[in-house]
């Protein structure tokens, strides 16, 4: 695999690993969101949890050791940045239930996506507000959110300078 992609062919498989991140989260979302009430709660929400944390690290564990290339670490972040991360803590929210059992004032997976981006880019209007357990899983999918922007601003600038001095 080249350092520095400039074909299709060589884009191709960050291209497949982009779009597989893509159907994951939104297949993660489909089905942990739109438990009923007798299935969601504490239990899923908590495997959920996890498997979310272990999502996080192996993502940041293989963005940092196996991805070489600036540009493919870029393109790999910033769909993180835009859908992936978002949609999987609102899996994780949704998994918990509805009816101000996770996020108050949240009826609808609608309602948890969109308390996610608000979470995850740290911009908080207030109008929905995490509880319970789910307060630390705000607090981590804000702090995943610095992190991914910082790792998301050094990817690109690596790519500015290295092309402005070349």
């Amino acid at each position: 695999m080249s350092q520095d992609p400039n074909s299709l062919e060589e884009w191709k498989t960050t291209l497949l690993a982009a779009a597989g991140l893509i159907v994951v989260s939104f297949i993660a979302y489909y089905i942990l969101s739109r438990l009923g009430d007798d299935r969601a709660g504490d239990r899923v929400g908590s495997i959920a949890t996890v498997g979310l944390i272990v999502w996080l690290v192996s993502q940041t564990w293989y963005y940092m050791t196996q991805v070489h290339s600036p540009r493919r670490q870029l393109l790999l972040m910033g769909i993180s940045f835009i859908q992936v991360v978002p949609f999987l803590f609102a899996a994780v929210y949704g998994s918990f239930g509805y009816y101000d059992l996770c996020v108050v004032g949240a009826k609808t997976s609608t309602d948890v996506l969109y308390f996610s981006y608000v979470t995850f880019t740290t911009l908080g209007f207030g109008d929905l507000r995490p509880v319970g357990m789910c307060r630390a899983i705000a607090v981590a999918e804000a702090i995943s959110g610095y992190v991914l922007l910082g790792l998301f601003v050094a990817a690109a600038v690596g790519i500015y300078s290295r092309n402005r001095t070349s």
